[in-house]
């Protein structure tokens, strides 16, 4: 690989909009490949770089949605890393049945509203004065995941473990937020209160679309010779 597809460990921190840490630690539990110089130091494949950012940069290279420009800069600096650090997660942690019963076009789809929602908790943190609308909003993409996972056969409880996947990675990402202590206290707490009062609307939203639903058919029961 030429040298120019390599990057340092603060060449790609600086990328991802992570701390230096967090590669190294991707790096030593192989979520991250690397390569090692003559020297032993490491050096991240740009391409992996490039992946991993996905939506990042305010627009998902799928053609996904773009970020708005809501909040200060410094919440637009968190919610790149929480989408780089959750984006990360989704794609090397263990999801299980939920995420095997997705195809590659739900993938797509869900990678665009992830994006949107990340809009909506931007403008939820930065106090829009649209908050029925906002709220609105949310409830629509809820309304279409559940709708994606009911066509997939999934239970409520599946639909929303995945909710709960997400949301882990999204407070996960917050925890290692490398400029999280340049906040007050008060100011931390008040993003994470942010935080989890988005994603209980979210969940609340989904177990309301699923219990307005007809019910999913019975699983039919296997038919054989008893063991």
């Amino acid at each position: 690989m030429p040298p120019t597809d390599l990057l340092s460990v603060s060449a790609a921190a600086d990328l991802l909009g992570v701390h230096v840490d967090t590669v190294r630690r991707w790096t030593g539990e192989g979520k991250l490949p690397e390569a090692r110089t003559p020297g032993g130091h490491r050096r991240i494949p740009r391409e992996a770089v490039d992946r991993l950012r996905g939506g990042a940069d305010g627009a998902d290279r799928a053609g996904g949605a773009a970020l708005p420009d809501a909040g200060d800069a410094a919440d637009q600096t968190w919610a790149q890393h929480a989408i780089v650090h959750t984006r990360h997660e989704a794609q090397t942690r263990p999801r299980g049945a939920w995420s095997d019963a997705l195809t590659d076009a739900d993938r797509e789809q869900s990678r665009e509203n992830g994006t949107r929602l990340m809009g909506l908790l931007l403008r939820h943190i930065a106090g829009t004065d649209d908050e029925a609308g906002l709220w609105d909003e949310v409830g629509r993409l809820s309304h279409v995941y559940a709708g994606q996972m009911r066509e997939r056969g999934l239970s409520q409880g599946e639909a929303l473990r995945a909710t709960l996947f997400f949301r882990d990675a999204l407070t996960e990402s917050t925890a290692y937020y490398p400029h999280l202590d340049e906040r007050p206290v008060g100011a931390q707490v008040a993003l994470l209160r942010k935080v989890n009062e988005f994603m209980n609307e979210v969940q609340l939203a989904i177990a309301a679309a699923y219990e307005a639903a007809p019910p999913l058919p019975a699983t039919p029961p296997v038919s054989g010779p008893l063991a």
